[in-house]
């Protein structure tokens, strides 16, 4: 009886592995259910949410318009983490936890090398034909569909459809031009309220029924002062980018790991380009894969066409950080998915330990089963 449970005990513990491997190597669920209630209302960017965070030397780190909760960090143009300790009217405040630890991404980008030039050299030159073929696909979506740019559009936000969609179509077309497919979903999710990330949840869900390797919200900020984003890039003005990581979903890790990849790949071929990264309370539909991103374009006083610049950039740097790019995958499996694959490897260990326990009990001269009894042992 003993080695007939151990047993079942194995082959259960073993269907578990398997399954949690499989959705581990599914990154994008297609059926998603709903979030727990408190999850995933976030409010949409408005002004009316800047907060300034300042240091204990009452230095200002950065401007946020997003809510932000005690534990949060932020990681900044230079890679200093810094940790929310107390939320005030207004003003966050927040201490310095040293250096992020950074992916070494060091021969991913084409100016490595001679080899890895050329290698992208062939990847345009074939692929733009086929559309990126075998290299993965790329989904693209807007949760907040108002959002605009006032100095372009006259107003920060439009009734119907905001000027971030053009970005949108920007980065779709930047990154085809480097021979990538990608799949835009200009569905809207208006109006602009807390609500936006359950009803944009759907449009990624949809989108995951294409097995995109990597899948982007795109936004603007609401932080008033432009030159908070302007960057020069290149002897080029444009916007800055910040990424949003949520942290109440199973893949904040992986996804953290993700954003430090798009940010070290960012810094070293395009430096400024980056201005930050928040690890913040909130969904932000994350949960659905290891490689889900959020990614603001500049803020509502910045102008479309500055936001359009830094799109032609970050078309380059997605598919390397992503591990699209030709000499990136190994890199970016490890980095991304070590971080997605601690309860696969808890499973396995499981297994592993099962099965010595299984072969301790049947092992010859342990007569276990015999002693208590069991389906091939004899009453003692």
């Amino acid at each position: 009886m003993v080695k007939a449970l151990y047993g079942r005990l194995l082959v259960l513990a073993l269907l578990l592995a398997v399954a949690s491997t499989q959705s581990a190597g599914q990154e994008n669920a297609i059926d998603v259910p709903p979030l727990p209630a408190g999850i995933g209302d976030e409010p949409g960017h408005s002004a009316e949410y800047v907060v300034d965070l300042l240091d204990e030397a009452e230095r200002l780190i950065t401007r946020a318009a997003i809510p932000l909760a005690v534990g949060d960090t932020y990681i900044d143009r230079d890679n200093t983490v810094y940790e929310v300790v107390a939320v005030e009217q207004g003003r966050v405040r927040v201490e310095s936890r040293g250096k992020a630890e950074m992916p070494d991404v060091s021969g991913e980008s084409p100016k490595a090398g001679l080899g890895a030039f050329l290698a992208n050299l062939f990847r345009r030159g074939t692929l733009q034909a086929d559309q990126g073929q075998n290299e993965g696909i790329i989904g693209i979506y807007h949760t907040h569909s108002a959002e605009s740019y006032e100095p372009t559009s006259g107003q920060a936000f439009e009734e119907e459809r905001g000027d971030v969609y053009e970005v949108g179509m920007a980065l779709k077309e930047a990154l085809e031009a480097e021979g990538y497919r990608v799949v835009l979903s200009e569905r809207q999710h208006l109006p602009h309220d807390a609500g936006a990330y359950q009803r944009s949840r759907r449009t990624a869900a949809e989108l995951s029924r294409e097995n995109p390797v990597t899948l982007i919200d795109v936004h603007r900020d609401a932080v008033p002062d432009p030159d908070h984003y302007r960057v020069n890039v290149g002897g080029e003005q444009m916007t800055g980018v910040r990424i949003v990581v949520g942290k109440q979903n199973q893949n904040r890790d992986a996804n953290l790991e993700y954003a430090k990849r798009i940010k070290a790949i960012a810094d070293e071929k395009f430096p400024g380009l980056i201005i930050g990264i928040f690890h913040a309370k909130g969904n932000y539909n994350q949960d659905l894969g290891p490689r889900m991103i959020l990614l603001e374009f500049g803020t509502h006083t910045t102008t479309l066409e500055e936001a359009k610049r830094s799109t032609a950039l970050m078309a380059q740097v997605i598919p390397a950080a992503a591990g699209m790019a030709p000499g990136t995958k190994k890199a970016a499996d490890r980095q991304i998915g070590g971080a997605a694959s601690g309860t696969v490897w808890w499973i396995l260990g499981i297994l592993t330990v099962g099965g010595a326990v299984w072969y301790w009990i049947n092992r010859e001269g342990i007569g276990l089963g015999r002693r208590v009894g069991g389906d091939d042992g004899e009453q003692g």
